[in-house]
């Protein structure tokens, strides 16, 4: 600290001169040490802020709380609007409505990057990004071209659980400063699976459910490893294939042999699929589910097999609680209703 002193005229003695030198020489080190204390203090403050980032790929390093961000797959996004945060690049397949779908309707200013598979790469440059943050399926082999552009973390979408996208949330919301809002959200979640577990416990405790997608020659089953197979379980449900693998292919036979008591169509355009030449075949017919009327199916897919985070979440209960449980209470927002499918 400096003192302000008014001009004295004083006459000094040796001794006097001798005391005024060297207390000049003192203060002259005392301000050195507070230059460097300062300047330490700096550089530790500096590290202080420094976010250190462990994912599947490796550690990456940011020196402070990202502002603009790209996310390449929508779970992700998923994950920052329910922070309170829009990205500002999304790979969303040049699809708006893969978008609000997964804001629950609201629209967000933000550049389209392309497809989920391909994204646009000249495009993530041009945009002064702080973060990218990219899916461990589809975006390991472009890791280093996205890290060149801004800094990038890979987490696991396209294959991630529900306890997964949790984990990945929490990473993401540490990133952020946002750790007390995920903390909420998260509860909020657990809460409405309690909730419609409660709800299914004597209606469908002891019965099998197997959700499907056909495809042109098979259908695509997700077990107790995916992510709707873990809500279905946390819901009250049990999968009625346990594999560590979250996806099986079943042919016809492998269906009638699993047989399970409710079966889901996650997907609304089944009648393009291979289940057009299995419906009016006797082994399709003698299937539980089948002879008990207990198949739906979805109006759309995004929530089901696309989005995984607490906007499918939301869905896939509200669904299962009105339509599969019979339970219509309305404390759980949805975008979409299972209906009976038509036989």
């Amino acid at each position: 600290m400096f003192t302000k002193f008014s001009t004295i005229k004083i006459k000094l003695g040796k001794l006097s001169k001798k005391i005024l030198i060297t207390s000049v020489i003192l203060s002259s080190i005392a301000l050195v040490g507070c230059t460097t204390n300062n300047s330490t203090n700096k550089e530790n403050n500096s590290s202080d802020n420094q976010i250190t980032v462990q994912h599947k790929l490796g550690t990456t390093k940011l020196n402070s709380k990202p502002k603009k961000i790209a996310v390449l797959e929508l779970s992700f996004l998923d994950s920052l609007h329910n922070l309170d945060i829009d990205p500002v690049a999304i790979a969303d397949d040049g699809e708006s409505n893969k978008v609000t779908d997964v804001t629950n309707g609201e629209k967000i200013d933000y550049v389209s990057v392309g497809d989920r598979k391909e994204p646009n790469l000249e495009e993530l440059s041009s945009m002064d990004l702080d973060l990218i943050i990219a899916d461990t399926s589809r975006h390991s082999e472009i890791y280093e071209d996205l890290n060149k552009i801004a800094p990038t973390i890979v987490l696991d979408s396209i294959d991630s659980s529900y306890d997964e996208y949790i984990e990945n949330f929490e990473t993401i919301a540490e990133i952020v400063g946002k750790e007390d809002v995920a903390k909420a959200k998260i509860e909020e979640a657990e809460k409405v699976l309690s909730d419609v577990k409660d709800k299914a416990k004597d209606k469908v405790s002891d019965e099998e459910v197997l959700t499907v997608s056909p495809k042109n020659d098979e259908y695509t089953a997700h077990t107790s490893s995916s992510f709707v197979g873990q809500v279905l379980e946390k819901a009250g449900f049990v999968n009625a294939i346990e594999n560590n693998d979250k996806e099986v292919s079943l042919s016809l036979e492998q269906l009638v042999e699993i047989n399970p008591d409710i079966m889901v169509y996650m997907r609304e355009d089944i009648d393009k699929t291979i289940y057009k030449e299995w419906k009016d075949t006797e082994l399709y017919k003698s299937l539980k589910a089948i002879q008990n009327g207990d198949v739906y199916t979805t109006i759309a897919r995004g929530p089901w097999t696309q989005y995984r985070g607490f906007i499918s979440i939301n869905t896939l209960t509200k669904e299962i609680a009105e339509s599969i449980i019979k339970n219509t209470d309305t404390y759980i927002n949805s975008l979409q209703a299972l209906q009976k499918t038509i036989k």
